[in-house]
């Protein structure tokens, strides 16, 4: 008897999710998907593996069985994890273009519209130039984008599971504050932010925690080298928590001794600029509205902003933890914003060579406006 673990989520609602992928096939004329993006292959059926660097897909056809197309050695995941019992393998080391030949052409699509995520990291251009040969009577469409636009608004499993998995990233945070010490590396406060990650009931996380010490704080999306803490370092922490791969993120920052006059001007202003970019945040709002006030209020203290406002999160796999490519709150983005959607809404003050202060939450719209998921004391944390 095979091993399997429970679904994170009932049957219906993987129906339900299928269903509506199948409805925007439709629109667009597409008799198949094939879905090679990791998150949306999760979101669909449940198959994930930390081992996607080899190719595995979902075909989803409009009408019939879904096919998992994985390695050999994957399938034993794949029968552990996923609700979908049809799988076609390969061996590591022979192309997994036959095998998604034979997937399409056993589903009776060698001649149908097929749907690729040409979008997705996960689709080369040499794979997608040669299955187009390989399937000569078939037409390859663009898919992209017809999972992720269901990924959007979060049901309210979905958002319990982020909820908890914020509960795992403020054990991380709170970890690294207490451990930041005089005399110790950022090694050590790195150490203790993965033990309480882990210990707190963290999956593996997309990104490595954040850690940061001293001038190192204004390289963006670096962590931790061997820097000893002195006095006057900020020590930067941003860490995920992942419950059943959905995902939360907090940063706070701590220094060592009393900040300077100028660490404390930029501490108020990064905590000002996310109550603000907070408050924008409701129904009927465009992404770019919200992006505009957090420029706007950054600007009020000459500063200009280097980044997007935030961006969604939900499903979470390396080399990200964010939903970027679902959505984000960005310049000009028209998108606009409804209940149920998460996002994670970092705001550094990060200036090269110096220095970073920076505060975040991850948070939900709500009917009436924004929630903060994340529950953490905001503020520079002094060591």
């Amino acid at each position: 008897m095979s091993y399997r673990e429970p679904l994170p989520f009932v049957m219906p609602e993987y129906e339900r999710r299928v269903s509506e992928v199948r409805k925007g096939m439709a629109e667009r004329g597409l008799d198949a998907l094939v879905v090679t993006t990791p998150e949306n292959v999760y979101y669909l059926s449940n198959h994930h593996t930390p081992a996607y660097d080899a190719f595995q897909a979902l075909l989803l056809p409009l009408e019939g069985e879904l096919v998992l197309i994985v390695p050999l050695i994957e399938e034993l995941i794949a029968r552990g994890h996923s609700w979908i019992t049809r799988h076609v393998t390969y061996q590591h080391g022979h192309s997994p273009l036959l095998a998604t030949r034979d997937a399409l052409i056993v589903a009776g699509l060698e001649r149908g519209r097929i749907g690729i995520e040409k979008g997705s990291l996960f689709m080369p251009v040499l794979f997608y130039e040669r299955l187009r040969e390989a399937l000569p009577q078939a037409s390859l469409a663009d898919g992209t984008g017809l999972v992720e636009r269901l990924r959007a608004v979060k049901s309210s499993e979905e958002i319990g599971y982020i909820r908890a998995a914020a509960r795992v990233a403020e054990a991380g945070v709170r970890a690294g504050l207490e451990a930041t010490a005089l005399g110790r590396t950022d090694f050590d406060v790195a150490a203790e932010v993965h033990q309480a990650v882990i210990r707190a009931g963290g999956e593996y996380m997309s990104y490595p925690p954040f850690v940061a010490v001293g001038p190192r704080s204004s390289l963006a999306h670096n962590t931790w080298g061997g820097r000893r803490l002195e006095s006057g370092d900020i020590v930067f922490l941003e860490v995920s928590g992942v419950v059943q791969r959905y995902g939360a993120a907090l940063m706070r920052c701590a220094v060592l001794g009393h900040p300077s006059a100028e660490l404390e001007r930029r501490n108020v202003i990064v905590h000002e600029v996310l109550e603000a970019t907070m408050n924008a945040i409701r129904p009927g709002r465009t992404s770019g509205d919200v992006d505009r006030i957090c420029r706007e209020a950054f600007a009020r203290h000459g500063y200009r902003v280097l980044k997007r406002a935030g961006y969604s999160m939900g499903v979470n796999f390396p080399p990200g933890w964010g939903e970027g490519a679902v959505l984000d709150l960005s310049d000009g983005n028209p998108t606009l914003l409804e209940a149920g959607m998460v996002f994670h809404i970092p705001q550094p003050y990060r200036v090269p060579g110096e220095q970073t202060v920076s505060t975040s939450e991850t948070v939900l719209v709500t009917e009436r406006g924004c929630e903060a998921i994340t529950q953490f004391e905001r503020g520079l944390f002094q060591r």
